[in-house]
């Protein structure tokens, strides 16, 4: 390889890490508030007497998202092999997170709302694609002194 393409290739590499670890801690962030507001919600539906299925169903999957977001991020930060799985698993729920309302039967309006969520769409297919590109990290090459 000449000088350019390994310049091309190490700068390849370092925007891939950047990205890689916005994304952790996105996820990082993300995964915080979710159980605090499953927990706030299913306290106001039982002070309100107004418990639903629904309601407890939507509230369990909002603190599943956020364990899986957090699973996530602890995974890429301690470079486990199995990251690359977590962090697609994370962007799919980015992508689709009203599919559990269409498999219970509360579709009205979902698609309207996945409309709106083009941005988070596309942030989804970015992490996808970021993770699927073969990372080996920065590491230099170690020179062994020959004697």
């Amino acid at each position: 390889m000449n000088l350019v393409q390994r310049v091309m290739s190490r700068l390849g590499m370092l925007l891939l890490a950047i990205c890689r670890v916005a994304y952790c801690w996105m996820f990082l962030i993300f995964s915080w508030p979710g159980p605090y507001v499953a927990y706030t919600n299913i306290l106001r539906m039982e002070r309100l007497h107004r418990v639903e299925i629904a309601g407890i169903y939507s509230n369990v999957l909002i603190a599943a998202y956020s364990i899986v977001l957090g699973i996530t991020s602890w995974m890429i930060f301690i470079g486990k092999p199995a990251s690359k799985r977590w962090a697609i698993a994370a962007n799919l729920i980015i992508i689709f997170p009203f599919v559990p309302a269409i498999i219970t039967g509360h579709w009205r309006g979902v698609l309207k709302s996945e409309l709106q969520w083009w941005p988070a769409v596309l942030f989804g297919i970015f992490g996808i694609v970021i993770f699927c590109i073969p990372y080996r990290g920065l590491r230099l090459k170690s020179r062994i002194p020959v004697e």
